[in-house]
C-alpha cells in the first residue's frame, strides 16, 4: 500500500466510531469471502487460502473484541458463533467446501445487518455519546476510536 493510501486508511480508522469500525470488519470479512469463492471456482488454491485466512483473522478480531465480563450471554453466544465460523472456514479451506463458505457468509451477513440496525437507534447513539463524554477530559479534542488491531476499539467496552 502506498504512503498516501496508508495515511488515509489510518485517518479513517482513527476518526471512525466503534460501531462503524465493527461494520467495517464485517464488510471486510464478507468481501474476502466473495473473493475466496471466486478463487475456489477458478481452482486457485493458494489465493483461496489467502482470502480465507483474511476472513479468519477478522473473525478472530471480532471474537477478541468481545467483553465476556460485561457482555453476558450475548458475548458468549457471539463467541460461539465466531468459533463455528472459524471451524467452517477451516473446512472450506481444506475441503474446497463451498457450502461451508456460504454458511459463514450467511452468519456474518446476518450479524452485520442486525448490528447496523442497532447502532442507528436513538438509544445506541445516546449511549455512545455518553460514553465518549465520560471518557473525554474537559477541554480536550475528541478522538472517537482507536484501531481495533490494538484491541482498544471494542464493540462492547472492556
Amino acid at each position: 500500500m502506498n504512503k498516501a493510501a496508508h495515511a488515509y486508511f489510518q485517518t479513517k480508522i482513527g476518526t471512525t466510531d466503534q460501531g462503524q469500525l465493527l461494520l467495517m470488519l464485517y464488510d471486510g470479512a464478507l468481501k474476502y469471502i466473495q473473493q475466496a469463492r471466486t478463487k475456489m471456482i477458478a481452482k486457485d488454491f493458494a489465493g483461496k487460502g489467502i482470502m480465507i485466512s483474511k476472513v479468519i483473522d477478522i473473525v478472530n478480531e471480532l471474537a477478541a473484541s468481545l467483553n465476556m465480563d460485561k457482555g453476558g450471554s450475548l458475548a458468549v453466544n457471539l463467541n460461539n458463533l465466531y468459533l463455528l465460523c472459524t471451524a467452517r472456514l477451516l473446512r472450506a479451506n481444506l475441503k474446497m467446501d463451498m457450502e461451508s463458505l456460504d454458511s459463514v457468509e450467511s452468519i456474518l451477513s446476518g450479524l452485520r445487518g442486525a448490528y447496523a440496525q442497532i447502532i442507528e437507534t436513538p438509544e445506541a447513539r445516546k449511549a455512545a455519546a455518553d460514553i465518549a463524554n465520560r471518557m473525554q477530559p474537559s477541554g480536550s479534542v475528541t478522538k472517537t476510536a482507536q484501531p481495533l488491531m490494538q484491541h482498544q476499539g471494542s464493540p462492547v467496552p472492556r
